[in-house]
């Protein structure tokens, strides 16, 4: 007898669209996350070809005890893509370095993707809400975000992490 399992990502990790933007240059806020049913998250972060500015926007992830609170801000992880999105290297990520508050160079990251990394356990206790915050630092640019949550318990119909 055969048996075939078939597993998904998207059965067994929660992808979760939390922000999109057609210009970051007045700073912008994510959708906030509840983190209370997940071990840890991973923000793929894609800025678009008209990232620009001299100054690049500074990206910073905070913890708070409701959605869209930013009480602490967070040490992260993060990786970033070796070439513009297209090309042969643009999924080959950089060694992990981590940030509290990271600048994003623009001739660096336009058209590329970025990777903030983060356990639920390195959140302050009480806190069960994550914000990934973008300066207002950057001329101009688009931006979307999308986290992938590793739940607790998993599910093919796993609970929203959003308000």
């Amino acid at each position: 007898i055969e048996v075939k399992i078939r597993m998904r990502l998207s059965e067994t990790y929660k992808k979760v669209p939390i922000l999109a933007s057609a210009n970051i240059n007045g700073g912008s806020d994510s959708d906030s996350i509840n983190m209370a049913n997940y071990h840890s998250a991973s923000f793929d972060l894609v800025f678009g070809p008209s990232y620009a500015g001299a100054a690049g926007a500074i990206v910073k992830l905070y913890s708070g005890a409701s959605n869209g609170a930013k009480t602490t801000a967070m040490t992260f992880n993060y990786r970033y893509g070796g070439a513009a999105i297209g090309s042969a290297s643009a999924d080959v990520l950089s060694t992990e370095a981590t940030s509290a508050a990271l600048q994003i160079a623009t001739a660096t990251l336009a058209s590329r993707l970025l990777v903030i990394e983060v356990d639920a356990a390195a959140m302050t206790a009480g806190h069960n809400w994550l914000t990934v915050e973008v300066g207002a630092e950057a001329d101009a640019g688009e931006l979307a975000i999308v986290a992938t949550l590793v739940p607790r318990f998993a599910s093919a119909a796993a609970i929203t992490a959003l308000a």
